[in-house]
């Protein structure tokens, strides 16, 4: 009698570890998954044109997001500037315009932020300087699995 009740608290305590075990892992994996590695994908200072040009494009064949900062320090009044993100999609071979902003003249607030953009094939952002002389924008850009 005393050998099964020993072996049932050895059967239980070994269960009940078990249980923490895989807890734990359960719970490493949600906190993992949480946090999305960021990568710095590039920067640089670009200089504008009066045509549509491309500052940042990023593709990949699976999930990933981009995010990053367009600088517009250098705009005088007068100038005028265009951005627009495209994105294409994992059906289509053709960008879609996703959004399309226009600045005018000093910036009081000049860093633009591209908000995190969720993509499978790819991303693409470009400038036009429609007034003004051409000027150099700083640029940064950062990617990760989209999850």
């Amino acid at each position: 009698m005393n050998e099964e009740n020993t072996l049932t608290k050895i059967l239980k305590s070994s269960f009940m570890l078990l249980l923490v075990v895989v807890f734990i892992e359960i719970l490493y994996y949600i906190i993992g998954r949480a946090k999305i590695p960021m990568t710095h994908l590039g920067s640089g200072n670009f200089k504008a044109s009066p045509s549509e040009e491309i500052v940042f494009e990023y593709m990949r064949n699976e999930p990933f997001t981009i995010s990053g900062y367009i600088n517009l320090k250098n705009m005088d009044d007068g100038d005028e500037v265009w951005i627009r993100q495209y994105v294409k999609l994992a059906v289509d071979d053709e960008y879609s315009l996703y959004a399309e902003e226009e600045y005018q003249g000093k910036q009081k607030e000049p860093l633009i932020h591209i908000e995190k953009l969720p993509a499978m094939r790819g991303i693409k952002v470009t400038i036009q300087q429609t007034k003004g002389e051409p000027k150099y924008f700083p640029w940064e850009f950062y990617g990760g699995v989209a999850g």
